[in-house]
């Protein structure tokens, strides 16, 4: 059983319960007896150091969002808008997915259940910002201009999510023979290379 006197393990089991839980539950169905319980703690410890079930969810995603958005954020603001932003951009949300597969499940709950909160603001804004430069890289003749940049964003985002939500599928129904024992990357170089430059033969 933890307590009071060691706020910081305390937060950290909270959060790692309230998480748990939210991810199977949704935010609607979970309760605080529920996190409270598989924590191991009182539901008034909980009002202690998160006041609402709304501020525990709150922390849960910005403890998962926060690194992301802010990297990502930072890198639209100092690169060039051309076909290398986008390529690096692909590669960090894809490998901060396969470090984070929670996230995928987070962002099916946030959607599903209309969250409107600062973490969806902020991906948001970080979608506009995505956008606004791939249309930047279009004006430059550095990405084709044929394209609407907000389908461009919105299928490498799906592209990746899809690869974090069914992996399991690709491994039982497609096999792995003849792939690198890093299928992650694997699949990740390929899928950039069917993005970035189509099936078409060259």
């Amino acid at each position: 059983m933890i307590s009071k006197r060691d706020p910081e393990a305390t937060q950290a089991a909270l959060l790692e319960a309230a998480e748990a839980i939210f991810l199977t539950k949704g935010y609607g169905n979970t309760s605080l007896s529920q996190i409270a319980n598989r924590a191991g703690v009182t539901k008034s410890l909980i009002h202690h150091y998160f006041e609402s079930k709304e501020n525990l969810w709150r922390e849960v995603k910005q403890r998962r969002f926060s690194y992301y958005m802010n990297r990502q954020m930072d890198m639209l603001a100092q690169a060039q808008p051309n076909a290398e932003l986008l390529e690096e951009s692909i590669r960090f949300y894809f490998r901060f997915l396969v470090k984070n597969p929670e996230i995928v499940q987070i962002m099916a709950w946030m959607f599903l259940e209309r969250d409107q909160d600062d973490c969806l603001k902020k991906d948001q804004e970080l979608n506009k910002a995505g956008i606004a430069r791939i249309r930047e890289a279009q004006e430059a003749g550095e990405l084709r201009d044929d394209v609407d940049p907000r389908f461009i964003l919105f299928s490498f985002v799906g592209l990746a999510q899809h690869w974090i939500q069914d992996k399991k599928h690709f491994m039982n129904d497609l096999g792995t023979e003849g792939l690198p024992e890093d299928l992650d990357e694997a699949y990740l170089n390929d899928m950039i290379k069917i993005f970035m430059q189509g099936v078409l033969p060259r």
